[in-house]
């Protein structure tokens, strides 16, 4: 080959030499970074891009229950809703977070995009002790979600975009279940009659010459709605109006990823329950203030036996665990490997920008999203029957069990096809019955 005039053959041969070692380096080596103080480098530092594939996500919900519920409320567009006080882990505050927007639709009233309250030692990063909804979950999706499924109800992004708010009154504090004399332990058995005793307590602030529209802020609303009352569909779906921030979706997809991965399992992440892949589990050690009939399965010894023993029986031997307190991880991989099964975690399967990422960006709630979509797939889940983050998946996977008709048989709390809530049989009621799924 003839080479320009001018050009060295040995400079061109050397030249080309390095450029097919280079090739090689990056086609057989596959590293994960090159060396920062390279010129031609200048992204190794971002942020790793996301997943191809976000196995969580869903597009806003187009319920027709939903719908055929709004269309039959009288509307009333002179109260408008706030609810700034869901705290606790995920499951908790989606909970409260529905509670809400269920009263608002009952009322018929207009829904100021419901706000987070913070733990304690996350109010100094967060700027105050109440954050945005996107704090865990997608704004957007859930404006959009009321908006196509209950096209009636007004929402408003913040408090300060409410129409005429110079001449709104209130807020006025309201407990919502304080409305009623007696709730029973599985909730309020007839909520349809709450609208009606709202406005009897309203009607007492309502003034002839206010001009605007009249605030409530609702108190926190936990286990005291009976979802029940509400027709199946109704139930199914509502929860899907809420959707888990994009950020944490990715890293939860990248996690899953990288458990196929890792331990060559040939996984179908679209599909909502992965079989025969791995058993989920959710330690939950915390025995302060738990009833006494709590306090037997909130050892780690028990549970640790418990979650053992379901994934021998299950033949499943990878788990993914969870937990209030990472000691208790470290001691159940000890107790694991004795009997030949394998835990992980999402700190063992996220690594490089998604480890930091995980670790810098996100509060331990937050972290603990991952966790909650990743066990939502588990083959099968355990948990213990104090826990409300454990009740709320278990719950959900309920309506993917081929056993959803009639009482659940066996010894535990809870028991079906895909999960396991181990405790007395009968304990706990207000979980069943007055958590959405």
């Amino acid at each position: 080959m003839e080479l320009p005039a001018g050009v060295n053959r040995k400079w061109a041969s050397l030249a080309g030499f390095l450029l097919i070692a280079i090739w090689c380096w990056v086609a057989f080596d596959r590293p994960y970074s090159f060396p920062t103080h390279i010129p031609w480098n200048i992204y190794s530092n971002s942020p790793q891009a996301a997943p191809t594939l976000d196995v969580f996500d869903f597009p806003p919900l187009h319920s027709s229950a939903i719908k055929n519920v709004c269309s039959k409320t009288h509307w009333n567009q002179s109260v408008t809703f706030i609810c700034d006080n869901s705290s606790g882990n995920v499951a908790d505050v989606r909970n409260s977070i529905l509670n809400c927007v269920r009263y608002a639709i009952a009322a018929g009233g207009s829904l100021v995009v419901p706000r987070i309250t913070v733990r304690e030692e996350y109010e100094e990063l967060m700027g105050s002790n109440t954050t945005e909804l996107d704090y865990m979950f997608d704004m957007d999706h859930f404006i959009n979600s009321l908006t196509v499924s209950c096209p009636q109800m007004r929402v408003y992004k913040a408090a300060s975009t409410i129409t005429n708010r110079q001449h709104a009154y209130g807020p006025i504090s309201l407990v919502p279940e304080s409305l009623v004399k007696t709730i029973p332990k599985t909730g309020m058995s007839q909520p349809e009659e709450w609208r009606g005793l709202f406005y009897k307590w309203i009607s007492q602030y309502v003034a002839e010459d206010i001009k605007g529209t009249i605030i409530v802020k609702l108190g926190r609303s936990y286990l005291q709605y009976s979802v029940a009352v509400d027709d199946d569909a109704f139930v199914l779906h509502f929860g899907n109006i809420l959707k888990v921030r994009r950020d944490v979706r990715n890293l939860a997809s990248t996690t899953l990823l990288k458990l196929s991965d890792i331990y060559s399992l040939p996984l179908r992440l679209s599909e909502l329950i992965l079989k025969k892949t791995f058993l989920g589990v959710y330690l939950s050690t915390d025995v302060e203030d738990l009833p006494k009939e709590d306090q037997g399965n909130a050892h780690y010894e028990t549970q640790s036996n418990l979650y053992l023993n379901q994934a021998l029986s299950a033949n499943l031997s990878l788990i993914y665990a969870a937990s209030e307190s990472g000691d208790d991880i470290l001691d159940f991989m000890k107790d694991a490997s004795l009997k030949n099964v394998t835990v992980t975690t999402k700190f063992d399967l996220l690594k490089g920008k998604d480890r930091e990422q995980l670790l810098h960006d996100f509060t331990p709630d937050q972290q603990a999203l991952i966790d909650y979509l990743v066990l939502s797939k588990a083959s099968e889940f355990a948990g213990v029957g104090h826990s409300s983050f454990a009740w709320g998946l278990a719950l959900a996977r309920h309506f993917y069990s081929k056993q959803k008709d009639g009482e659940l048989d066996g010894p535990q709390m809870f028991g079906d096809t895909l999960s396991q809530i181990y405790g007395a049989p009968g304990g706990h009621a207000e979980f069943p019955a007055c958590m959405w799924p």
